[in-house]
């Protein structure tokens, strides 16, 4: 698990503790492929296991989206949008700009992508590195500076962005086992 706060660029400001950001306006959960943008005092939730959530943000203008990234590259029979890394940030941004964003102000902040899934099925374990990898692909070629990743690892997360003050706030979820055998 990487953090990276970037100093110069009026970075995001890591917080451990959800409940730091109590008593917040309104928080919108993003669900699995799905994106959401938020002004106002808004904020974005989201639950992350491979999966990448990528924020991005205009500080200036107080706009922010999430990105629920499932997979990096889009298919071609798929309709779905918001799904891949390479439909879903395109799309975020498009909508940060109706919204009066500029594209030279924006930040960018990466969390998930953990390995969930056993490591013998060897194309599976790496989706969330893949989902990470094509995440700051579609950034770089944007020039979108990262501010902040908390990435990798065996668990879950729990995400909440806070718009207005930029803090986010990471909670790893606890790693489940099985065990096999009857009881």
């Amino acid at each position: 698990m990487e953090q990276r706060p970037d100093a110069a660029s009026a970075p995001a400001e890591a917080t451990r503790a959800v409940p730091a950001l109590a008593g917040l306006a309104e928080t919108v959960t993003v669900k699995m492929a799905e994106m959401e943008v938020v002004a106002d005092g808004r904020s974005l939730k989201t639950v992350l296991g491979s999966c990448v959530g990528v924020i991005v943000r205009d500080p200036d203008r107080k706009v922010s989206g999430l990105a629920h990234i499932m997979l990096p590259a889009r298919r071609s029979d798929d309709e779905a949008c918001g799904k891949y890394a390479d439909s879903a940030i395109p799309a975020l941004l498009a909508s940060m700009a109706s919204r009066g964003c500029r594209a030279r102000a924006l930040q960018a902040l990466l969390v998930g992508g953990a390995q969930m899934f056993p490591m013998g099925a060897a194309s599976i374990a790496s989706i969330g590195d893949k989902n990470v990898e094509a995440a700051r692909r579609v950034l770089a070629e944007r020039k979108i500076p990262i501010v902040f990743e908390d990435i990798g690892g065996t668990a879950g997360r729990t995400v909440v962005f806070n718009n207005t003050t930029g803090q986010v706030a990471v909670k790893t979820l606890r790693a489940m086992s099985s065990r096999g055998g009857t009881p």
